[in-house]
């Protein structure tokens, strides 16, 4: 059953926390069409307002790669980059067993 998974974190210019929210909402349900995507999950930190993290499940790390390349995605980041103030991959795992449900 072994997966990949990545760990992350985008920070957004002051004040830009929301918009970026949104944008990375928008990935979120493009990532629901891709059946090698196993779980996308947003979320946020509350001694960090200007942070977003985001945890991914994804069949391969190969399929991660592929996604960082699809059109959707890369139009997304390009409207969300002029307020990114940076990017973080805390960690890359590798998934030995597990269960999600939402």
């Amino acid at each position: 059953m072994e997966k990949f998974c990545v760990y992350g974190k985008l920070m957004a210019q002051e004040g830009k926390v929301q918009e970026l929210t949104a944008y990375m909402q928008e990935v979120v349900k493009e990532m629901q069409n891709l059946d090698t995507c196993f779980c996308y999950i947003l979320g946020e930190k509350a001694d960090e307002p200007n942070s977003i993290y985001i945890y991914e499940v994804w069949e391969s790390e190969q399929a991660h790669n592929d996604s960082l390349t699809l059109e959707v995605f890369q139009n997304l980041i390009a409207k969300a980059r002029p307020i990114i103030a940076g990017m973080e991959n805390l960690h890359k795992l590798t998934i030995l067993d597990g269960k999600a449900s939402f």
